[in-house]
């Protein structure tokens, strides 16, 4: 694909993803680092507010180039305007250090 036709398809995608997902639902998208520009501005385009890049640290590299890439990018949108769900409220529960010792 041309980048041209690229963008359109995220476009497409990201703006499919929005109408049938719920208002502030949260998406995991992978994409190669060489394609940061076009999904970044793919994802704002259609609404989307990104939230996190994760990195997934694979086993073994893959193959067919000089560089083997043992990595793949993981971004984190939210979609709409609505707050989303925390189900994991990490630090939530725990107890402060301090508070422990007394």
């Amino acid at each position: 694909m041309t980048t041209t036709e690229f963008m359109d398809f995220l476009s497409a995608v990201f703006t499919l993803m929005r109408k049938y997902s719920g208002e502030g639902s949260i998406h995991f998208v992978c994409m190669d680092w060489r394609h940061v520009l076009e999904i970044e501005t793919a994802a704002r385009q259609a609404g989307y507010e990104t939230k996190n890049v994760c990195i997934w640290v694979k086993d073994n590299g893959g193959m067919g180039s000089f560089y083997r890439s043992r990595r793949e990018m993981v971004f984190v949108y939210k979609s709409g305007e609505c707050p989303h769900t925390n189900n994991i409220e990490l630090g939530k529960w725990s107890t402060p250090i301090i508070e422990s010792m007394i």
